[in-house]
C-alpha cells in the first residue's frame, strides 16, 4: 500500500483514518510506505518546495526518517500521533513527543536533521511524481491508483476511486490481489 500525501494537507489528515484502519484490518498482507508531493527545487532549504511551506517539508523529513529507520506499524504511529498535533506538524516539539515511544529515537533523529533526510523527501517526491500523484491523499494498491481524497471525502467516480472509497472496499480490493 502506497499513500501519496502532503503531512499538512488537511485532507491527508483526514484520510489517514480510513487508511489506518485499512492497514490495521489487512496488515499481515501489506507493506505500507509513504511518499510525499511536492517539486523539486534546489533554492529551498530542503531541496524541494511544499505546498504548506518549510514547516510541511520538515515534516514530510521527519515521517520519512522514521520510515526508513523503524517499521510499518511505528511509521504509522508516528504519523497518526503527528496528525494528533495537526497544526504543529514540522515542529521539533511535535517532533519528539511523538517519537518518544520509538526504540531507535537517535538514529531517526539524526537523519532528520541531516542530508539523509533530505535525500530521503527529495527521492519521495520523485517518486510520487514518476507515480503521477498530484492530490494529497492519494493511495495506490500493488503500484496502481487506488482512491484519492480530495476536498474531505473519498472521490466518488471510477476514475478516482474504482471500486468505492471506504474501508470495506478498501478491504475488499487487498483480498482480491491476494487471493
Amino acid at each position: 500500500m502506497d499513500v501519496y500525501m502532503m503531512s499538512k494537507c488537511p485532507d491527508a489528515f483526514r484520510g489517514m483514518k480510513d487508511i489506518a484502519a485499512t492497514f490495521y484490518d489487512n496488515q499481515d498482507d501489506l507493506d505500507l510506505r509513504f511518499n510525499y508531493i511536492g517539486n523539486l527545487n534546489s533554492t529551498m532549504t530542503y531541496g524541494v518546495s511544499c505546498l504548506h511551506g518549510n514547516n510541511e517539508c520538515f515534516g514530510n523529513i521527519q515521517q520519512l526518517c522514521v520510515q526508513e529507520k523503524t517499521d510499518a506499524n511505528t511509521t504509522l504511529k508516528f504519523v497518526l500521533c503527528q496528525n494528533d498535533g495537526f497544526q504543529r506538524i514540522g515542529s521539533y516539539g511535535l517532533f519528539v513527543e511523538c517519537l518518544w515511544p520509538v526504540a531507535s529515537w537517535y538514529s531517526v533523529v539524526r537523519c532528520a536533521m541531516g542530508n539523509e533526510g533530505k535525500r530521503l523527501l527529495q527521492n519521495s517526491i520523485i517518486e510520487s511524481q514518476h507515480s503521477e500523484a498530484k492530490i494529497s491523499l492519494t493511495f495506490a494498491l500493488n503500484g496502481n491508483k487506488r482512491c484519492v481524497f480530495d476536498s474531505g471525502r473519498w472521490v466518488d467516480s471510477e476514475d478516482a476511486c474504482p471500486g468505492g472509497g471506504s474501508v470495506l472496499r478498501f478491504s475488499e480490493s487487498i483480498h482480491a490481489l491476494i487471493g
